[in-house]
């Protein structure tokens, strides 16, 4: 792909030296996102971006299926999730749960960069979520090690003399799934931009298999069937929208558009909507008080099936007893854990999705009854 990286900058502007930049604006300047299809050329867009934005900003890329770790395929088998039309990615409610976790540390990732310049986020440091997008950070310079050992705490090392171009790469196949990004964008004042790469689903096959099929084929051909695109004239926050035409190679007038975009982004950063605290108190009350009550209702059908497995085992009576208090006291640890995160606003709470907030903490639960029934059924083999 042949692009005069130098004509786009005086766009929206004039030119600009290497190591310039305006100090009106923001240090973390826009997200992008990259939608379309597996195989629509996404990931090899993702790479050529960093070096055609060079010298006017910073980039950072965050392929989801990088960052994600493959414990989230793993517990939607065990969950029993499976594909469907509305879910053509194969995937329950596991994977919604990883995706805002994701969310979540990209805002912090924003408002350590446009704050003290210090990324951390107290109580999730250790999931793997969070490790892969440390270590993401890590590769790509945009952080230094921790800065005590032991201590998760990390420096930014941007310069900031230089906008952030956060650069999002994923399917994003449903609005809503774009729409969520957005939300966190607006709520932090910066830019806002997608780049949807339109692909033929037979393109898309045949370079799956070229790359050794990362992605069922029949998963692609489902998602073709459900795709939205963007669509400004419907959705007003989808305006700094390009739909790019990728049968072989995007054009250089194509990248030319692309370039404009990424401008009018960095000029324009989105605004926040002005809340009403009292109602958002409310709604945040009324969240609370559904996910204790959901996650306790989660937790006793564990215990009970768990019971039951126990007397299959042919566990004692006395051993049976001590097993029902361990999971009783577990179960009441855990809900006063939720009760404490929900009261204080913990970041993944503030997208007000219960199912995901349950489902993180029957996940939790789950592993934790399953190891202390484990250490029962040995101590009697």
């Amino acid at each position: 792909m042949s692009i005069r990286r130098s004509s786009w900058w005086g766009v929206g502007g004039g030119p600009v030296s290497p190591g310039g930049g305006s100090s009106c604006w923001m240090k973390a300047g826009c997200v992008c996102l990259l939608a379309g299809l597996p195989g629509a050329g996404k990931t090899t867009l993702a790479r050529l971006l960093p070096k055609l934005l060079q010298p006017r900003s910073e980039s950072v890329v965050l392929c989801y299926d990088d960052v994600i770790p493959g414990e989230a395929f793993r517990a939607t088998a065990q969950a029993g999730g499976g594909r469907s039309m509305d879910n053509p990615t194969g995937t329950s409610s596991f994977w919604k749960l990883y995706r805002h976790k994701l969310l979540v540390y990209i805002e912090c990732l924003i408002q350590a960069i446009n704050g003290n310049g210090h990324l951390s986020l107290s109580g999730n440091e250790h999931d793997m979520v969070w490790e892969c997008f440390i270590q993401s950070l890590k590769q790509q310079q945009i952080i230094s090690g921790e800065t005590q050992p032991g201590v998760q705490q990390y420096t930014i090392c941007i310069k900031h003399s230089k906008p952030l171009v956060i650069i999002l790469d994923d399917n994003f196949y449903y609005q809503s799934m774009r729409y969520e990004v957005y939300q966190m964008v607006r709520r932090n004042s910066i830019g806002f931009l997608q780049l949807f790469l339109e692909c033929p689903v037979e393109l898309c096959l045949k370079r799956n298999h070229e790359r050794g099929c990362v992605v069922n084929d029949e998963t692609i051909v489902l998602m073709s069937a459900k795709i939205q695109p963007p669509d400004p004239e419907k959705n007003s926050w989808e305006k700094n929208s390009i739909i790019l035409k990728n049968s072989e190679n995007i054009m250089e007038d194509e990248m030319q558009k692309v370039f404009e975009l990424f401008d009018t982004s960095l000029e324009n950063p989105e605004k926040p909507l002005e809340e009403n605290i009292e109602q958002k108190e409310r709604d945040r009350a009324i969240c609370a008080a559904s996910a204790l009550h959901q996650a306790d209702q989660a937790f006793r059908r564990l215990v009970s099936q768990t019971m039951k497995t126990a007397k299959a085992k042919k566990l004692s009576k006395c051993n049976l007893k001590l097993l029902s208090e361990e999971l009783n006291k577990l179960k009441t640890v855990l809900l006063e854990d939720l009760r404490h995160l929900t009261s204080q606003g913990n970041p993944i709470k503030l997208y007000g999705d219960v199912d995901v907030i349950v489902q993180e903490a029957t996940h939790e639960f789950n592993q934790k009854k399953e190891a202390i029934l484990r250490s029962f059924l040995k101590s009697t083999s």
